[in-house]
This record gives structure tokens, sequence and C-alpha cells, in this order.
């Protein structure tokens, strides 16, 4: 997966930014998730994914209001819209509010007040989300964002930004590929 503008941050930068994008809770599961990726990788990168690039992050297990959108053993972003596409009728029927979010963040994007999306360099492999991810070993995976992807493919191709903004949780070891 190309990436963009790679800047090493610190997970306090993560955290920071998670906060006064989605305000704060009282010790929510994305906030876990981040805190998980920071023990497994160790460190963090800011950069800019190519929107045409977003199709290959690896969307883990998710079911909302008692519908599966992604599979157990998990599906790229692309494959994942497109089945959503191929349900939306019945996506729209059984859980809207999946739907309706995906709208609101349509229509932030358009708006250009996006939120970053997190990330991790493979899968945690931990929970019921991360578990079946195994053939995805290796490869660029959703932490945090899940509607704004999907309201990113959603968008007409003239609405769509030329990137989105995320933090990726990598091993101390990445290799910081060459920007552009």
């Amino acid at each position: 997966m190309k990436l963009e503008n790679i800047i090493p941050c610190q997970f306090e930068t993560v955290l920071d930014s998670y906060v006064s994008e989605n305000g704060s809770k009282d010790d929510p599961w994305e906030i876990r998730n981040l805190k998980r990726a920071q023990t497994k990788f160790g460190s963090w990168i800011s950069t800019r994914i190519p929107i045409n690039e977003i199709g290959k992050i690896v969307m883990p297990h998710y079911k909302f209001g008692g519908t599966q959108i992604v599979p157990y053993e998990g599906r790229l972003l692309i494959e994942a819209y497109e089945n959503f596409k191929e349900e939306e009728e019945f996506f729209q029927e059984n859980n809207p509010q999946f739907c309706k979010r995906i709208d609101f963040h349509k229509q932030t994007i358009k708006e250009k007040s996006r939120k970053k999306i997190y990330l991790s360099q493979e899968p945690l492999f931990i929970g019921e989300s991360y578990c079946g991810l195994t053939s995805f070993k290796g490869k660029i995976t959703h932490l945090d964002g899940f509607h704004r992807l999907f309201a990113a493919m959603d968008l007409e191709e003239e609405c769509r930004p030329p990137y989105l903004e995320s933090f990726i949780a990598v091993f101390n070891d990445f290799k910081y590929p060459q920007s552009n």
C-alpha cells in the first residue's frame, strides 16, 4: 500500500487526536484498542493514504445491530464495501443506524471536516474482531474509522478527497518507504 507524508509520532499524539476528534468517553473500546496496538507494535506514524489505495485496508469482523457487515475471516475494504452495496437494501432495512453513520461521514468528508483513520501494520489477532484475520498477516488493518472508510468508498468520484489522513501503529523496526 502506498503511503505519503510519513511522519513518526508519539502515542500521546495519537490519543490526543482521537479524543479531540471523537470526544472523551469513559474507557471506550476504541481507546483500549489503540492501547492494545501500542503494546503490540510500539511505534506510530502519521501518514496520508491516497484515496485509490484505501480499498486495500483489511477490515476486521464487524457486526452491528444484529447484522454482520464483515465476516469473521475479515475482508479487504473494497470487498466489504462491494458486499454492502450488493446488500444495501437489506442493510437500510435491518441496520438503518449503520447506513445513517455512513451518510453522516459522507457529509463531513464533503465539508472537509475529515477525521483521521486509525490503523495498524497488521491485525491485532485478539478478540472476536481480529482472531479470524490470519490470512491478512502483514497487511494494514483497521482499528477505528469503519464508517469513515465506507463513506469515502461511497462518495461520488468528484467528491472523494485525494487522500485520507491516518495514524498507523507500526513495529519499532518499520522501514519508512520513500514518501511522495
